[in-house]
């Protein structure tokens, strides 16, 4: 009986080990960005649009300019879409300094002055850097001026996945930024 108890826990703990996944995110870190003093305007942002590599749960390389691996037992803790979206909302109200950024259009009642557009094109570690290519549109609803703009830039990395994701919150925080002083520039 000792036996069979001692050979059900020791499976149990291979089966356990085995098949541990190891969770990341990014965008917690926004530390010490410049404000604006309180922008008052109303800012609507739209889910961001990403490329279907980035849908699947498991984090990827670009091995070759033709194929994207999965690396093993590294996941994302939320989906890419829901999470991009978020930390850019975050970022904006903070850098900002205004609560009034909201997902558009399920959250606010209010009417919405501005609204960002987000495509990421490319978001990859591919060889010794993370590649971030996007497009973004900036509304202005209320005079129907419009920003759109094209963004791309390399962070340096290795093939770790601690620095892919240091990089590649790097670069969606210059992203970011670019798209708070269009907001501003729009004003």
């Amino acid at each position: 009986m000792l036996k069979k108890i001692a050979l059900l826990i020791t499976i149990t703990i291979i089966f356990i080990g085995c098949s541990t996944k190891e969770y990341y995110t990014f965008g917690d870190n926004i530390g010490n960005i410049s404000t604006y003093p309180n922008y008052n305007k109303i800012i609507a942002v739209e889910k961001v649009k990403i490329p279907k590599y980035l849908t699947d749960n498991s984090v990827v390389y670009q091995l070759t300019p033709y194929r994207i691996i999965r690396l093993k037992k590294t996941n994302w803790l939320t989906p890419m879409k829901k999470r991009l979206t978020n930390v850019l909302i975050n970022y904006l109200q903070k850098s900002l300094n205004t609560p009034n950024v909201y997902l558009y259009p399920w959250e606010s009642n209010q009417k919405s002055d501005i609204k960002v557009s987000l495509k990421i094109k490319r978001f990859i570690s591919y060889k010794s850097e993370v590649i971030l290519d996007a497009r973004y549109e900036i509304k202005n609803l209320k005079t129907g001026k419009i920003i759109s703009k094209l963004f791309s830039t390399k962070e340096p990395s290795s093939h770790l996945a601690e620095d892919i994701m240091s990089s590649m919150e790097r670069a969606y925080f210059k992203l970011a930024d670019k798209i708070k002083e269009d907001i501003i520039k729009l004003d």
